[in-house]
Formats: C-alpha cells, sequence, structure tokens
C-alpha cells in the first residue's frame, strides 16, 4: 500500500510539473495581446476663435462640440462632425438671411484650422449646390475653453 501511495504521488507531482512546464511553453509562445484599438476623441473646440475671410474677419465662441454664435450678420455655427481633424458643419446668418456650409482641417495642436465655406441657401433662393459660391477661411484660436455654455466642473 505504501508503494501504491509512493507511485500516486509520484505520478501527481509529474503530471503537475509536466503540466507546469506545458502551461509555460504555451504562454510563452503565445503572442502578445493586440493592443486596443486607438479611438480617438473628438477635441475641445471651445473658446474664442478669430475668423479670417479675405475681406473681413470676425469672432466666434463655441462650445466643446464646436457649436455657437459668430459676431458677423447674427452667425451661429454647427458642428457635423469632426473625424481625424477634419471638421465639417453649417453656419446660418440671421441678419442677411443666409446659410451654408464649411469644411475645416485642424491643426495638430488645435490652435488653427484651415478651410472653405459655401452656401446653400440665401433669402428665397435654396438648393445651391455645395462649394458652387464660397471661399477659404483661417481659423485662429484666441482662448480654449473659455467659452460660457461650457460646462464647469
Amino acid at each position: 500500500m505504501a508503494a501504491f501511495r509512493l507511485f500516486s504521488f509520484l505520478c501527481v507531482m509529474l503530471c503537475t510539473a509536466t503540466g507546469m512546464a506545458l502551461l509555460r511553453q504555451a504562454t510563452a509562445a503565445e503572442p502578445p495581446p493586440a493592443s486596443a484599438p486607438h479611438i480617438s476623441e473628438a477635441p475641445d473646440l471651445s473658446g474664442e476663435w478669430e475668423i479670417q475671410e479675405e475681406d473681413k474677419s470676425y469672432k466666434a465662441t463655441l462650445d466643446k462640440k464646436g457649436n455657437g454664435p459668430y459676431t458677423w450678420q447674427g452667425g451661429h455655427i454647427t458642428t457635423l462632425e469632426i473625424s481625424d481633424r477634419k471638421w465639417h458643419g453649417t453656419w446660418q446668418q440671421s441678419d442677411n438671411d443666409r446659410e451654408g456650409g464649411f469644411e475645416l482641417l485642424l491643426a495638430e495642436d488645435g490652435m488653427e484650422a484651415k478651410g472653405v465655406w459655401w452656401y446653400t441657401r440665401v433669402a428665397e433662393r435654396k438648393n445651391i449646390p455645395a462649394r458652387q459660391w464660397g471661399g477659404s477661411y483661417l481659423w485662429r484660436r484666441l482662448s480654449a475653453g473659455s467659452s460660457p455654455s461650457s460646462p464647469n466642473p
């Protein structure tokens, strides 16, 4: 009986040692787990921006998502999407009854954006083809995070 116990003990030890060695080999041979995909968050666009066109400049005060008023013709910016620094949205001007769209490329540091704007409606004239009439402009961030519509922590 003692021999059987000794044999059983040795089998358990051998199996355990072999199992542990096999487990170590298997885990060592596995490639490291893939890193989680990088999900880029939309940048915080809040603050005051100076917008320069060819013949004028004005200021916009935006919230974190890039929405807010600007000082030319009772204007308002609405951001529709920002992805890979490409910023796309619409604008409306109540004082001269016009609206349109824009597309900007945001600088890596988030302090400047360059792009184009266009009309989609001028008063009663609607369905103006996008990008047919408009211009280019440069946005420069004057301050970050100072938008009154941004929540305070």
